[in-house]
């Protein structure tokens, strides 16, 4: 993996709309929460998991509209998780040439997360009180994944 030159300092983009209706409720240094009351300790954290989601539905999806400053940064994401990352793109590619190209490494990644939002916006959408218990809602997502 040390092949791999996604620069540090590069920006991971995220769709604008779920910039507004992810990542401002569900992450800490958006919308006033306090950490201990976001879901996911941070942005990196909900595009990782969200990009994990989407490669395991296989519904990646191309970003509509791009948030115009993307709050996201290479790295700020763990090592491990950049691993996994790659490996995601890597394998949904089918194509070792993937690796030669951050670009295509980052939009692989981009569009799983995007598809990962899209496919947990679905779901929040079946049911009109799930932001008040969100928890739930993504426990319910990750149960319907490993049964699939």
């Amino acid at each position: 993996m040390a092949d791999i030159k996604i620069e540090g300092t590069a920006f991971l983009n995220i769709d604008e709309y779920h910039y507004e209706h992810s990542y401002k409720r569900l992450c800490p240094s958006l919308g006033g929460k306090l950490e201990k009351d976001a879901l996911f300790p941070t942005m990196a954290h909900l595009l990782v998991w969200s990009a994990v989601l989407g490669y395991i539905n296989k519904c990646p999806n191309p970003i509509a509209k791009r948030y115009p400053s993307p709050p996201v940064r290479w790295q700020f994401i763990k090592p491990d998780h950049q691993m996994v990352l790659v490996m995601l793109a890597l394998e949904s590619e089918n194509d070792f040439d993937v690796l030669k190209s951050p670009e295509k490494i980052k939009n692989s990644i981009e569009m799983h997360s995007n598809g990962g939002l899209d496919l947990m916006q679905k779901t929040l959408a079946l049911n009109p009180l799930s932001y008040q218990n969100i928890e739930s809602v993504i426990n319910e997502i990750i149960q319907r994944t490993k049964k699939g």
